[in-house]
């Protein structure tokens, strides 16, 4: 048996939707992991046999091989709470483990960042291939990389800063499809436009008061988000501020933080910002959040 290799999930912080437009997103990993080994037998799931096959196209460039079994048996059992989903991104993590195990297995050092230039490059035509749509790449992103991080037109360097808020993550009572969600999308692009903008707004604004260290209009960048949610739902026809994440909200709202959905919305996962200690507090007494934080690392080898 190899190796095993780790790959966190993911939550969407700000720029859901609006990313595929080339807005800017901010994804963070969290500390929730796909555990891969290499073994016998055969591929478990569409996004193993194809993070088998887009592997061995980089390592064919690289000229590099596998020697004994080389499939990978992916563990995504942490990624599943109460028997539901917790929406952060299982497959693009099992997909980033299965090519993470493949490249260690063939001698390659999952710490060079050329290396994890090529994993997350197998890892996206895997995922878009396995999945049937071409996603924005953000989970993937964070599974290779790890902590907060910036994708579009934004500085990066505001990775660098603290966030002025302190996270928490609550699960929803339903599932939802992000494929689903992003496929009606693309149906009802025209119409969706307006909200595209407003997320878009959000996001920069979020990553304007990032940057700053402003937490007060880190909040209200949150709250143009869930405005930006409401719209787009509306040119959905499906519903992606469900009673859960207005109830999430508004207790956020109550000890002065703000909560919205992490990533396509409808369900899942919700995001909760809380600008200090006893905010945190008062919002952990009212109701149940997650044991996960902020991942600091991505794609690597289990000591």
């Amino acid at each position: 048996m190899s190796h095993a290799v780790l790959a966190p999930g993911k939550a969407m912080l700000i720029g859901e939707y609006a990313v595929l437009e080339g807005e800017p997103a901010v994804v963070a990993a969290v500390s929730v992991y796909a555990r891969a080994v290499l073994g016998g037998g055969s591929p478990s799931s569409p996004f193993i046999e194809a993070a088998i096959r887009e592997t061995h196209v980089e390592l064919l460039e690289l000229g590099r091989s596998i020697h004994g079994p080389a499939v990978p048996h992916v563990d995504t059992s942490a990624f599943v709470q109460g028997g539901r989903k917790l929406g952060v991104g299982s497959s693009a993590a099992a997909t980033v483990a299965a090519v993470g195990a493949l490249l260690h297995a063939a001698g390659l050092d999952l710490s060079d960042e050329k290396i994890r230039a090529r994993a997350y490059a197998a890892a996206k035509r895997a995922h878009d291939s396995a999945q049937g749509t071409a996603g924005s790449g953000a989970d993937l992103w964070a599974a290779v990389h790890g902590k907060l991080r910036v994708l579009g037109p934004y500085d990066t360097a505001v990775e660098a800063r603290p966030l002025p808020a302190q996270l928490r993550f609550v699960a929803t009572s339903t599932s939802v499809s992000t494929a689903m969600l992003v496929a009606r999308y693309r149906q009802v692009y025209d119409a969706a436009q307006p909200a595209i903008a407003e997320l878009g707004i959000a996001a920069r604004g979020f990553l304007m008061a990032w940057q700053r260290g402003d937490v007060a209009a880190l909040l209200s960048a949150i709250e143009r988000a869930n405005s930006g949610y409401l719209r787009l739902g509306e040119a959905l026809g499906h519903r992606l501020l469900t009673d859960e994440h207005l109830r999430i909200a508004e207790i956020a709202r109550r000890v002065g933080g703000a909560a919205k959905p992490s990533g396509a919305g409808g369900g899942d996962l919700a995001v909760v910002f809380l600008p200090t200690p006893t905010a945190v507090e008062r919002f952990s007494s009212e109701i149940a959040v997650l044991p996960i934080t902020e991942s600091a690392v991505g794609l690597h080898v289990a000591s």
